[in-house]
């Protein structure tokens, strides 16, 4: 289990982390912008390297915890590089369903995370049948594209989840547990749908 105790000091060789979005890396750094810098690509809180949906969910963790717990983002700073990217099928229902299982563990009868499982379900049943037709079954993972398909739901089902917790009477440190385990739950549900890659047989 992760470990989501809120810390006074960033842990030593990772940047100071902020929330929101920022011109270049001496006016701050969100996660997904230090994930750019990782990567090698240029500073952006939107790196090619990772899915956007996953992006998206970063950039809802970033701003929704505190700044203390924020600074435990940069340990799953290396995680983000890549994530989404190599997932054998579509990624976006992958990352609504981490969200979906966390608002229904707030609220088992909340409608409209209910409604969410049920389309996500629906989108991988899609994706199947696409896949099993030899049909491309991805989700449209880069360009203009991803701003329509994927940061927008992402985004509002993240919304739903911070109302759920305002109503569940979720204080601070509660709202920063929750949503520091929905990255990892994320995280942990693309690695296990991560396209495996056969080793070469041995010579002779």
């Amino acid at each position: 289990m992760p470990n989501t105790q809120p810390s006074s000091a960033t842990p030593e060789g990772l940047p100071v982390l902020e929330a929101g979005a920022h011109r270049d890396a001496r006016s701050g750094s969100c996660v997904m912008e230090y994930v750019s810098v990782l990567a090698g690509e240029r500073f952006t809180d939107r790196p090619a390297c990772t899915h956007p949906a996953v992006a998206a969910l970063a950039w809802q963790v970033n701003d929704a915890v505190s700044h203390e717990v924020r600074q435990r983002l940069g340990l799953r700073a290396v995680d983000l590089v890549g994530a989404g990217r190599g997932t054998d099928g579509p990624v976006r229902p992958l990352v609504l369903a981490a969200v979906a299982r966390a608002g229904l563990a707030l609220d088992p009868g909340n409608r409209f995370f209910t409604r969410l499982v049920r389309r996500v379900s629906a989108a991988q049943e899609r994706a199947a049948a696409r896949r099993a037709a030899g049909q491309d079954a991805g989700d449209g993972g880069g360009g203009r594209v991803a701003t329509l398909l994927h940061v927008g739901p992402v985004n509002h089902a993240c919304a739903h989840l911070l109302v759920a917790a305002r109503a569940a009477g979720l204080d601070g440190a509660g709202r920063d547990a929750m949503m520091l385990a929905l990255l990892d739950d994320c995280l942990a549900s693309l690695r296990g749908a991560r396209t495996e890659i056969a080793a070469p047989a041995a010579a002779g």
